[in-house]
């Protein structure tokens, strides 16, 4: 007799008291033939979110695992303490604030790595929700899919300027994946994101598939836009973190780095112009560009047309209005 199919579906949850139950309830409703176990991390929030897990955990004591938690740990470690605690063949999982609206998501996908065995990994499509505008958009797709499976190109080729290559809220692995990735060492550089660089990383591994189904559905709130909202206070490091993050793939990858130093180091530096620019900080603009002097970033495109336009305050002054168009444009765009 076969073995049924293991899954664990898990939780990465921070604050989220408001949606937490609607998240949970997406994957108690999941039906298929498989096993399923739901490992739920909860980072120390300041509000009810725990209280919520906890009611969960103690109705379903034989489903639910609820970590334990002492302090908050952040975004990457708490993801990585979560699955490691992951005992399924498979794993897919959920923000505290995403939900699934397939009640055969885990069982479509179950199904699709079982019948192509050299794939470890697949997505769904899925919607975006805008929270402010109360508006669903099925936009949630891979950048491209491969029809041999093969998705390397995406985070290793001079034309990657940034983003993932699909939403974490429609993947699942297989969980052997995770024994590719040295954890020790991601905590170490202190990588910002998760999703970034596991999918780069297994990239280089295994092959992605991808079914159309619509699964899942993303919230979107204004302060998802962490990498343009210049009022978000981990704007530089979260660009700085990428950065970070690029290099480390680089070491791991140096065949495949498509990225210079010089590149990396010029992107850095007009991140935090922009900065500057956006709140008119024409003297902190004229010294940051007296430290990138001393720099790789000499030279190179940012670095030129910043100091071109930083060569007086009308310019500067120009040069603002003009980047905070383009700047609320994209930002209600996205929200």
């Amino acid at each position: 007799m076969n073995k049924r199919p293991f899954v664990s579906a898990t939780v990465l949850t921070y604050n989220q008291e408001h949606t937490i139950r609607q998240t949970i309830d997406s994957i108690l409703m999941q039906k298929g033939d498989f096993d399923m176990e739901i490992v739920i991390a909860e980072d120390c929030s300041t509000d009810h979110t725990w209280d919520i897990c906890k009611e969960y955990a103690d109705k379903y004591p034989n489903l639910i695992r609820l970590l334990p938690n002492t302090h908050n740990l952040g975004i990457f470690p708490n993801w990585i303490r979560m699955v490691k605690a992951c005992k399924g063949d498979f794993i897919s999982g959920l923000a505290g604030d995403d939900y699934w609206i397939d009640d055969h998501k885990l069982e479509k996908q179950v199904n699709f790595l079982l019948s192509h065995l050299d794939y470890g990994f697949v997505t769904t499509s899925a919607y975006s929700y805008l929270v402010r505008r109360k508006k669903f958009i099925p936009n949630l797709e891979p950048a491209f899919v491969a029809k041999d499976g093969n998705i390397k190109s995406f985070y290793f080729s001079s034309s990657y300027r940034g983003g993932i290559y699909v939403a974490p809220t429609t993947q699942m692995i297989r969980r052997e994946l995770l024994d590719l990735l040295d954890f020790d060492e991601m905590i170490r550089r202190q990588l910002p994101v998760e999703d970034y660089p596991t999918q780069a990383i297994w990239s280089q591994y295994t092959k992605f598939g991808h079914l159309s189904d619509k699964t899942s559905v993303y919230r979107v709130y204004k302060e998802s836009a962490t990498f343009i909202s210049f009022d978000s206070p981990k704007y530089l490091s979260y660009h700085k973190g990428l950065m970070n993050t690029r290099r480390y793939l680089n070491e791991l990858f140096p065949a495949d780095a498509c990225f210079s130093e010089e590149w990396m180091q010029d992107y850095e530096f007009f991140k935090e112009y922009l900065l500057y620019l956006h709140k008119w900080q024409y003297k902190k603009a004229k010294e940051l560009l007296a430290r990138a002097s001393q720099t790789k970033a000499v030279g190179q495109p940012h670095y030129l047309q910043a100091k071109r336009m930083t060569s007086n305050w009308l310019k500067f002054v120009a040069f603002a209005i003009y980047k905070e168009r383009i700047y609320k444009k994209d930002l209600k765009n996205l929200t």
